[in-house]
């Protein structure tokens, strides 16, 4: 019986193996200790920053047989040598980690070989270049590109399923078909679960809306909402928890805005008269950002994607093309 089997995935883009260079799956993740949440803390981090960093993965030398990973793109045939059985196919498909051998690579190198079942009985061959029985130890992160680490998942479900929180962004999906929709910004939700994502994101986060006026008037269903979530530090966790939510309500802290303003802020939208605080809690902070002088004060151009602007002057909503 060998001492690996739990397989960490950070998710890598659909480019990850046509990039040019050679993949080899191993990655230096520091761990976070004590003393590193201190030291955020006092630089200024969030408790939404801190939420999850300490689900965090296994290291090799703690693996065990049979975790299974979540195929979430076909393409993952491109890591799999010869010995394996055909591997193409695989999207949607449960592989379960069998054991780890010692072998060459094409050049004659040290290299390590994965080996794997899929819920169907295939057996796949991932080699891995200098990979050996001594660098595990010392290896924090071994990825599986094109899969999502299904226990990862399930830590995260359980530290998530059931909290009351306030949703940042209005990028929801429909939890029936994955497919973008247009949600509000700064509502209360609660988290029904915590499923396994796609080949960018690990999560898919899963959520009702708490007030039932709102939910009324979008017709909504319990579950019928979804975010997509990642984790980690890496360059492709874009989407963490302190991004998605917050675990207070960002009203209280504007009580100086009115009601129906706000009710514009909730759904993306703004008018001519809006302060620079109130722009932003409605669309975001801008990529970028102008300030030119004029005969009667500052004037401030905010640019978003896709042509949307927005024209200050004197710190007031004047102009604005959504």
């Amino acid at each position: 019986m060998t001492r690996f089997g739990n397989i960490f995935l950070y998710i890598l883009p659909a480019l990850a193996l046509g990039a040019g260079g050679c993949f080899t799956g191993v990655e230096s993740t520091p761990r976070i200790k004590e003393a590193d949440v201190k030291r955020q803390q006092a630089a200024g981090v969030t408790s939404e920053q801190l939420f999850l960093s300490d689900l965090t993965p296994l290291p090799p030398a703690q693996w065990l047989p049979g975790r299974g990973l979540l195929v979430a793109n076909d393409r993952i045939s491109l890591i799999f040598n010869s010995a394996s059985d055909h591997p193409e196919g695989l999207s949607g498909h449960t592989i379960y980690f069998d054991s780890f051998t010692p072998a060459r690579s094409l050049t004659g190198d040290d290299a390590g070989e994965l080996i794997f079942r899929a819920d169907d009985g295939r057996r796949l061959h991932y080699r891995v270049p200098g990979l050996t029985r001594e660098k595990l130890d010392t290896i924090s992160v071994l990825a599986v590109p094109f899969t999502v680490d299904l226990d990862l998942v399930r830590r995260i479900d359980e530290v998530m399923r059931g909290r009351r929180l306030f949703v940042r962004t209005p990028a929801w999906y429909s939890s029936s078909t994955r497919q973008p929709i247009n949600g509000l910004r700064h509502i209360e939700v609660q988290i029904d679960s915590v499923g396994a994502g796609d080949d960018n994101f690990l999560a898919a986060v899963y959520f009702s809306i708490v007030d039932a006026d709102i939910n009324s008037q979008l017709h909504s269903v319990k579950g019928n909402y979804m975010l997509f979530m990642s984790i980690g530090t890496n360059r492709a966790a874009t989407r963490n928890f302190d991004t998605l939510f917050s675990f207070d309500n960002p009203r209280k802290s504007y009580p100086e805005i009115k009601d129906d303003v706000w009710e514009l802020i909730i759904r993306s939208r703004v008018r001519a008269g809006m302060t620079r605080d109130e722009c932003r809690l409605a669309l975001g902070a801008p990529p970028s950002l102008e300030r030119v002088p004029t005969y009667g004060g500052m004037r401030e151009r905010w640019t978003y994607s896709d042509g949307v602007f927005l024209i200050f002057d004197d710190g007031y909503l004047t102009r604005f093309r959504l």
